[in-house]
This record gives structure tokens, sequence and C-alpha cells, in this order.
């Protein structure tokens, strides 16, 4: 699976793509706990085609691994990306602009994508 690395100040938005029949309910996890929302730094949100986690204001502590986990009455399945938060003291073109982690799972193929 690709990792992402991305600088101090950034921000990392990871997306967890899921379908199934009835529709899985996504949960966030970092490093084995659940993810715990902050107002305007932290948040998941359900979207159409699964979830999205946003973290804003990257900081080195915010590097783990971050893992998705999609349930329905059927079973779970997960997948696991990298985000690794460097600290980079020199602004960058690109500066602001949302880093992006796509977790795309399906059952029972998982798939994985990177942009950005």
């Amino acid at each position: 699976m690709n990792n992402i690395t991305t600088s101090l100040g950034q921000t990392a938005e990871l997306l967890c793509r899921v379908s199934g029949n009835p529709l899985p309910t996504v949960r966030w996890l970092k490093n084995d706990a659940p993810v715990v929302q902050e107002p305007r730094r932290v948040s998941y949100r359900s979207m159409p085609y699964g979830s999205r986690l946003r973290i804003r204001n990257l900081d080195t502590t915010d590097t783990g691994y971050f893992q998705c986990v999609a349930s329905n009455k059927h079973g779970n399945v997960s997948t696991t990306g990298v985000l690794f938060v460097k600290f980079d003291p020199l602004p960058t073109p690109l500066s602001g602009r949302p880093t992006l982690l796509e977790i795309v799972t399906s059952s029972p193929a998982t798939q994985y994508r990177r942009s950005g």
C-alpha cells in the first residue's frame, strides 16, 4: 500500500470508499484506538461513497497508522494507511493544499489509491 508523507501545518484527507448491502458503517482508528474528533482540526463524516477523515494543521504527533473499518450485518473489512508528518521548515510551493490518501474498501477485494 502507498503511504503518505506530508509536512507540518498541512491538511490531510483520508477517504474510505465502501460499498455493500446494507451500506456499511465506517469507524476510524489511529494506532488501533478510535480517532477522537477535535473541533476545527480533526473531523470525520459520512459521505455518499463511505467516509472522510480530515486532519487540519498537521503536527508530527499526527503521524501514525490510520485504519478504516467498514461493517454491516455480513461482516467487517478494514484497511490501513500510514500518515507521516515531517517537520519541514521551508515553505512549499503548494502550501495549504490538502494532501489526499484514499483508502478504497470493497468486499471481498480491497483496493488502495493515492492521489495528490
